[in-house]
């Protein structure tokens, strides 16, 4: 985004919510994103340790297929 751009958003901002309200409208709106950030950091986490186990899972468990043809 450039500086124009943002420039531009925050004269919007002040014309729609009015200058004590863009405060607490821009407040909240850090805590959101923080939020986010955090719930999409701890999922890749989870996501990365379940990526990381899943090899060990697959050989130490034998798949349907298999276990019938050895038969």
């Amino acid at each position: 985004m450039s500086l124009a751009e943002i420039f531009f958003l925050a004269l919007l901002g002040l014309v729609i919510f009015g200058p004590k309200k863009l405060v607490t409208v821009a407040q909240q709106a850090g805590q959101t994103l923080a939020r986010l950030k955090k719930v999409s950091s701890d999922f890749q986490t989870q996501l990365q340790s379940e990526i990381s186990a899943a090899p060990s899972a697959r050989s130490t468990k034998q798949s349907p297929l298999v276990a019938s043809s050895e038969k």
